[in-house]
């Protein structure tokens, strides 16, 4: 009887502990989430922004056109921190038009610790 008071009172500390690990460790990934986040959430954005450029007209026009039609896409998303100069690039073939969107955001999370997000993807437009 002794002796599962003791084994009890023993294991009582070791639950505390394993709480409080846990509860560090969802606060830990919420704080994280909350930072991250929205930067995919603008990159989500950025991707419905430009599949909702007009396909076969994109091809015709010129890239000073794609970038202020982008530019006022952009305004409309609430997509302001980025400059379309910065992140698209637009390549140009006989045949088609590549519009491209990279760009790398740098989070700093606690003193000199930060995280590097790198987005990219690629449209061809005929």
């Amino acid at each position: 009887m002794l002796n599962r008071l003791i084994n009890k009172r023993k294991q009582d500390g070791a639950v505390s502990l394993g709480i409080i690990i846990i509860i560090a460790a969802v606060v830990g990934f919420i704080w994280l989430s909350l930072r991250l986040v929205p930067h995919y959430i603008d990159f989500e954005t950025m991707k419905s922004v430009m599949e909702d450029l007009p396909g076969p007209q994109v091809h015709e026009m010129d890239k000073r056109a794609i970038r202020t039609s982008l530019e006022k896409r952009f305004k409309i998303n609430n997509l302001r921190t980025f400059k379309v100069r910065d992140v698209v690039k637009i390549e140009r073939t006989s045949k088609n038009t590549v519009v491209s969107i990279a760009y790398e955001v740098r989070e700093p999370l606690m003193f000199n610790i930060d995280i590097v997000l790198s987005f990219e993807d690629q449209y061809t437009y005929a």
